[in-house]
């Protein structure tokens, strides 16, 4: 009888964290674009300043999340994009939640966010896509909230990328989303913390309908990972199997 009540607590945990490991959102089709928002001239005005952050949503369907509402993310990939020619530079990434209603002037992105991990690129002889990566598929990096309600019909959080080389050479490689996966909002956010491209420490933009000239508003990143329920869902469920337990034995 106890083998039996503890395989069907499982069972609900199970339901509860739908899915193991995997790939929750690819944005890897490559453009032939790139965008380094510490470039001078990135807004009208802006002075070249490597402490400005480019952050993109990732954007996970409701159906992959379930009733979960974190994601436990083991495995982040962007590709920055050096043409011949470009510096060494650093690429730190970064993670941090959205607020649906900000309060002006503040954007949806809750900044600075979470550093990630950095990697460190060496000069470019010739135009490559450098693949970034942080995690192994397995241990967790961070467990993110999803705001449910930014976009309709997924659970978002951002991705930040900030390059310390201010060059126009290296930048985050502008893509569009794998076949099965989402982002058609074309919207992208900004930290600028030394207010050295607009009045604000936050900024949303987008560079409009993508074209032949005009780059989507989306990045090249790959997020792998695991939809898990609240600490408070989890909790429930142990006091439902424990009173699944009493009834049984009663």
């Amino acid at each position: 009888m106890r083998r039996t009540l503890i395989c069907g607590m499982a069972a609900l945990l199970a339901v509860a964290s739908s899915a193991q490991a995997a790939i929750v959102y690819d944005a890897s089709i490559q453009t032939g674009f790139r965008t380094n928002v510490g470039q001078a001239g990135f807004f009208t005005g802006a002075t070249a300043d490597s402490a400005r952050v480019n952050f993109d949503d990732v954007l996970i369907p409701a159906a992959t999340l379930g009733l979960n509402t974190l994601l436990e993310v083991t495995k982040v990939t962007v590709g920055i994009r050096q043409v011949a020619g470009a510096p060494a530079t650093d690429v730190l990434v970064s993670w941090t939640t959205f607020t649906t209603t900000p309060i002006a002037p503040d954007s949806h992105i809750d900044s600075p966010g979470s550093l990630i991990g950095t990697q460190s690129l060496g000069a470019a002889a010739a135009a490559v896509t450098s693949i970034v990566t942080i995690g192994d598929g397995i241990t967790p990096l961070f467990t993110a909230p999803l705001n449910l309600s930014l976009i309709p019909g997924f659970g978002s959080f951002a991705l930040g990328v900030q390059l310390s080389s201010t060059s126009n050479l290296n930048g985050w490689r502008n893509t569009t989303p794998a076949v099965g996966f989402a982002n058609a909002n074309q919207a992208a956010w900004m930290y600028d913390p030394n207010h050295t491209a607009t009045a604000n420490t936050e900024v949303l933009y987008s560079f409009g309908v993508p074209s032949a000239s005009v780059p989507p508003s989306t990045y090249y990143i790959v997020i792998e990972g695991t939809p898990v329920p609240e600490p408070t869902t989890l909790s429930m469920l142990a006091i439902g199997g424990l009173m699944l337990l009493k009834r049984r034995r009663a």
